[in-house]
């Protein structure tokens, strides 16, 4: 786990010294990312592109100098930058020695490299594992970059009109050089209001965007060609079995937590009270470090079941009790660790400090269970929106009418659903939504900036159920472009791996040809009868996860987490509801934003 950055220029570098202050810039804004070495290497020819490739390490594969990066290819042909993990390495080093590849290193960066020199693009195929990397072709002076199907590990793009493309695993990172210009995206300020996230490919920073997510792209003489090359296998279920269908979840998990296990340094695991965490500590080795965070007097708090569940499977437990006062002791680490403002994140950055504290380097995570088990309201309720749509025909506008004339912040989401067409995506943007597009038009105008509706992303899958396909918004937006880009961010934030052993695309491909009926019933009914040793002793509990109670620390008397003076928010209309304790966070932490990194206050 790293972080990489780069530049590719059209023409040949001006002078090493231009270089040389390029590559420190990056890496000081990286080195959070990798604390345990640093690396950069630039190449120019007489003519023609140049290449500059940077990266911070997080040791965690072969803690020697021989995983060193940027890597050289054994024929010197190809350069590789590379942050994640490859957790099949073992299987393809295997299949490359058996072609008369040798390597000197345990690194799967190496193993990455190899294979790519043998199969360029076409390698992609093999790979299970989470990364961004950029590759650099000396011979034909062509870069590939790619990012894994979900898009766990991050990579952000400039290219400029010259065609010169600049990258970093970070927004910030690009900021950091002085060649991107500080402007706004208004079209990604409109979505992350209507979101609370950016969505990708979108970034704040006007000129810059994501490499999406199960996509590669190829540089080549100033252009920038992107292709796709995963899409989410849902396909016509199979006849299988419920019996049989239990196994193969079981074995398909079993294999996912064992592949996530590689590692030359010891691992330790988020635990909360609820079923997935708790799935990957029941299949995971016994003896973990398993870290939870519980709140004194709080109905969120679920640190005594961590700590039963923890003593069930023999892990070691450490527990953090946060209240409001640690909180916001912790609050100014954590908006200077924003990548992007997102409405979410503060957990992960909490517990992520507690992590490296006790001097972990590598965690696992229950994230992505409730995406793909159906483990969401948003299962249920998705579904009896659009029966409402179709059963109040004409009379829905009429409704959405009556409803745009409330302030409460309900009324006006579902205002913006009964006057949208009847889509699974504008059911799940009313169920998920911060600011419905009338409210995000109306902060807009009070900025004094153009009102623009938020991005609505279209999907060119083919879903088998509407369930499968609220399944994959919920996977794609809310957790692809929140939860696993704050994920990314927060514990890196603290030089942390986080992995995910649930958001895995072979895992996906094992268990979606099961039933949608079986595979995404009510209560991860399949989980939990895959893996029933979690519920042997402790009964099931209402779902709460790490959630933290923003609401009580926003309105508790003298709470040092009020929005104030301490944390600004930008103006906003009176007609604006802003009783949700979302919708106050996000507008203080994109406020927060917007001054450090833009030098922009909203007037």
């Amino acid at each position: 786990m790293c972080g990489i950055a780069g530049q590719i220029q059209t023409a040949p570098l001006q002078s090493d010294s231009n270089t040389h202050q390029l590559a420190g810039q990056l890496a000081v804004a990286l080195k959070h990312r990798g604390p345990d070495d640093a690396g950069h290497w630039h190449e120019t020819a007489a003519t023609g592109p140049a290449a500059l490739l940077l990266h911070q390490r997080l040791a965690i594969q072969d803690l020697s100098a021989a995983a060193h990066q940027p890597m050289h290819s054994a024929c010197g042909r190809y350069v590789l930058v590379f942050n994640g993990e490859i957790y099949n390495q073992q299987v393809l080093r295997r299949e490359l020695e058996a072609q008369g590849d040798s390597f000197r290193s345990s690194s799967d960066t190496e193993v990455l490299l190899a294979l790519l020199a043998r199969q360029g693009r076409a390698a992609l195929q093999r790979l299970r594992g989470m990364y961004a990397f950029c590759l650099w072709d000396r011979q034909e002076r062509t870069a590939l970059l790619a990012r894994d199907p979900y898009g766990i590990k991050p990579v952000y793009l400039r290219q400029s009109q010259t065609g010169d493309l600049l990258f970093a695993s970070e927004l910030r990172a690009l900021l950091a050089t002085g060649l991107v210009e500080r402007r706004l995206n208004v079209t990604a300020l409109a979505a992350f209001l209507g979101a609370g996230s950016v969505p990708e490919p979108l970034s704040l920073v006007a000129g810059v965007q994501s490499l999406p997510p199960g996509h590669c792209a190829v540089w080549r003489e100033g252009t920038l060609t992107l292709e796709c090359f995963w899409e989410p296998p849902f396909a016509h279920p199979e006849s299988i079995n419920p019996e049989a269908a239990i196994e193969r979840c079981r074995q398909a998990l079993e294999r996912s937590v064992q592949a996530h296990l590689l590692s030359d340094v010891p691992l330790g695991l988020f635990l909360s009270g609820g079923l997935d965490s708790a799935a990957v500590l029941a299949l995971a080795p016994r003896g973990l470090t398993t870290l939870t965070i519980g709140f004194p007097q709080s109905s969120h708090d679920e640190s005594a079941r961590a700590a039963a569940l923890a003593s069930q499977f023999g892990a070691h437990h450490i527990s953090l009790q946060l209240d409001v006062h640690k909180a916001a002791e912790l609050l100014p680490g954590f908006l200077a660790a924003i990548d992007q403002p997102t409405v979410d994140g503060f957990n992960t950055y909490c517990v992520s400090a507690l992590a490296r504290q006790q001097g972990l380097k590598v965690v696992l995570s229950g994230l992505g269970g409730d995406e793909l088990f159906g483990g969401y309201p948003s299962f249920s309720r998705i579904p009896r929106l659009l029966r409402w749509h179709r059963r109040l025909g004409p009379l829905r506008l009429l409704l959405a009418q009556l409803l745009a004339q409330r302030r409460s912040h309900r009324s006006q989401r579902l205002a913006a659903f009964f006057a949208a067409p009847a889509t699974a995506a504008t059911a799940h943007r009313c169920q998920r939504g911060l600011f419905a597009p009338r409210e995000v038009r109306q902060l807009l105008r009070h900025w004094q900036l153009e009102p623009v509706d938020p991005v609505e992303e279209a999907s060119t899958a083919a879903f088998p159920s509407l369930v499968d396909e609220i399944a994959w918004l919920e996977s794609s937006r809310y957790m692809g472009q929140q939860l696993l880009r704050d994920s990314d961010v927060f514990s890196m934030a603290h030089g942390l791996e986080l992995r995910l052993p649930l958001v895995d695309a072979q895992l996906l491909a094992e268990l979606a040809p099961i039933p949608a009926a079986q595979r995404l019933a009510s209560g991860k009914q399949l989980l939990q009868q895959a893996v029933p040793e979690i519920l042997e002793r402790l009964p099931l509990e209402a779902k709460r996860g790490f959630a933290f109670p923003f609401q009580n620390w926003f309105e508790q008397p003298d709470s040092p987490m009020q929005p104030g003076a301490a944390m600004p928010m930008p103006s906003t209309p009176n007609a604006i509801d802003l009783s949700p304790w979302a919708r106050r966070w996000s507008l203080l932490v994109l406020r927060h934003w917007l001054h450090t990194h833009l030098d922009l206050e909203l007037p």
